[in-house]
């Protein structure tokens, strides 16, 4: 998440992807697997397992659940001392690019010791965004604001073990409209062929938006375009010609 790498690196490891392999979880849907949660979490908090949603037409004892809407149900109350329980659900009914939508209300807890970063509102003074601290657990983070840590991480591209880091920007409000940027699977893919370029590519990418060197980005943006859907291309493409780095950023995190 936390980029201090010089954005010539970023771009070197776009010319040798392939040296390094990775998993790719499976982008958040109406009943997504548990991710573990030592790979985001501290110690403290790694015993402690995510709200595990289910479908409602599926549940097998609704009597306990609570219908976020979507389809997904999740049990009653929240995570740490919460009452309420958020979710980011990604996903598309249609086949068109996945967006990510904010299913129940986030609520601000207050402070921790594992969560103790700056909270950003929006316009109409709802929550939006939170700045890491040192410390920070993801686990911890998602009690504060009774939000699914998982899918918080998910919609943050928090890649594989690596941990958040101060200074990183956790959006916990998707905007509905945009489409969401899968980090793992390019669109279009022939069967069988690797998609660590692509995996690389976007993590460059998202290098180059983080430390505002737009020039960097257009340039990796030529070889990355044709990999993604066409709408996510066109929203991209316009935000690089008119420089709106904040929105890059809420793609890129």
């Amino acid at each position: 998440m936390k980029r201090n790498t010089r954005i010539t690196t970023a771009v070197v490891v776009v010319a040798v992807a392939g040296l390094v392999a990775v998993a790719a979880p499976a982008v958040i849907s109406a009943a997504p697997a548990v991710v573990d949660a030592a790979s985001w979490a501290s110690e403290r908090f790694a015993a402690e397992p995510s709200t595990a949603p289910t479908s409602a037409a599926d549940a097998s004892d609704p009597v306990g659940y609570v219908d976020l809407g979507d389809g997904i149900s999740v049990p009653a109350g929240g995570p740490g001392d919460c009452t309420t329980n958020a979710f980011i659900n990604i996903g598309s009914d249609d086949g068109s690019p996945a967006h990510g939508k904010l299913l129940g209300d986030l609520v601000d807890m207050g402070a921790s010791e594992l969560a103790r970063g700056p909270v950003t509102l929006d316009a109409d003074g709802e929550i939006f965004s939170y700045e890491v601290q040192a410390g920070d657990s993801l686990i911890a983070i998602g009690e504060r604001f009774c939000v699914d840590y998982v899918t918080v991480g998910s919609f943050n591209h928090v890649r594989g073990n690596e941990p958040i880091a101060p200074g990183d920007v956790l959006y916990l409000r998707p905007d509905p409209t945009l489409p969401f940027v899968d980090i793992y699977s390019p669109y279009n893919a022939e069967p069988g062929s690797s998609t660590i370029p692509y995996y690389d590519g976007v993590a460059a990418f998202s290098t180059a938006v983080a430390t505002a060197d737009l020039g960097a980005a257009r340039l990796l943006w030529q070889r990355l375009e044709k990999d993604m859907p066409p709408e996510t291309a066109a929203v991209i493409s316009h935000a690089l010609s008119t420089d709106d780095l904040a929105l890059l950023r809420r793609m890129f995190p």
